[in-house]
């Protein structure tokens, strides 16, 4: 068998055939219709096992059965085997899920407060982990990525349904690929001012409703024991909205008022990247006449102003 065929040899593995049933079915695909002598030679399945697995392939509808001498097996098309595959995994995965959602906390401690962290290693499993909280948030999400590489696909994809569902979405971050690539999606975006970014080798930080909080670590020199990066999250517990009210006093300093959407104008997006004073929150403009109306006023005292460097 060829690489390929080994793929798909694997690929149908996971949808529930057995090793022998796989090879059986590609090989069969290949001659069109076959005898078990004939599977055998194209396949590396021992004649002996071609029977077996034949018999397997027919009782689940990918095969017909002509009796002669000798026997000869024809596979089903390739579009009903798919439909059938899927069909059963679909059932399967159905009748595994609706039984765990019926025992699920049936054990469980009475006794337990929940105030526990949990830990997610590898960026895979950890935009997946971000996807899923997102999917569950009703009201508010708040999104951190430190590149754009923490811009998967799922939680994108999360972000945008998450608009769509009615959540209030908020991205924000110091790099304007990340903003970017954010506002195509029609993520409302907000820059940060850089200088103000703690220096944390953070990979991403994640915000939902209040009270579920995800953050995620990338290997450095002075972490030896991260190989990978590494996330941990944790969900309605004191713990969670403890760091959620310190993340939330943060971004309230340094993340800019004004935001802007895919919508917006190239103007509205070089007014949202300017720097954010962070001792008063709002964008500095350096052009603005301190005279007018509409300048917005430091109610701090001139002893207590910044002092500009």
């Amino acid at each position: 068998m060829t690489a390929d065929d080994e793929t798909a040899v694997e690929g149908l593995t996971t949808l529930g055939l057995s090793t022998y049933e796989a090879k059986v079915f590609v090989g069969l695909h290949r001659l069109g219709t076959g005898s078990a002598g004939e599977v055998a030679e194209v396949t590396d399945v021992p004649r002996s096992q071609v029977y077996g697995a034949a018999e397997g392939l027919e009782e689940l509808g990918l095969i017909d059965i002509q009796e002669g001498t000798p026997t000869e097996y024809r596979p089903i098309s390739v579009s009903e085997a798919r439909y059938v595959l899927f069909d059963r995994m679909k059932r399967a995965g159905d009748t595994a899920f609706d039984h765990v959602e019926a025992v699920a906390g049936s054990h469980a401690d009475e006794g337990d407060t929940g105030e526990s962290v949990w830990r997610t290693d590898g960026s895979d499993s950890i935009a997946q982990r971000a996807a899923a909280t997102v999917a569950a948030a009703d009201e508010h999400v708040t999104y951190l990525p430190a590149d754009a590489s923490r811009l998967e696909p799922s939680v994108v994809e999360a972000l945008s349904d998450a608009v769509d569902r009615g959540v209030t979405v908020e991205l924000a971050s110091a790099d304007e690929a990340v903003r970017s690539a954010a506002r195509e999606a029609g993520i409302t975006v907000s820059p940060v001012d850089e200088t103000a970014s703690p220096d944390l080798s953070s990979g991403r930080v994640l915000v939902v409703d209040g009270d579920t909080v995800l953050l995620s670590v990338l290997p450095t020199d002075r972490m030896p024991d991260v190989s990978t990066e590494t996330g941990f999250w944790s969900e309605d517990t004191a713990f969670a909205r403890i760091l959620v009210t310190l993340l939330r006093e943060w971004l309230d300093e340094h993340v800019a008022v004004d935001v802007s959407t895919a919508d917006d104008t190239h103007a509205a997006d070089d007014a949202a990247d300017t720097p954010v004073d962070g001792t008063s929150g709002v964008a500095a403009d350096s052009t603005s006449d301190a005279d007018s109306d509409d300048t917005p006023v430091d109610e701090t005292s001139a002893d207590d102003a910044p002092v500009d460097s």
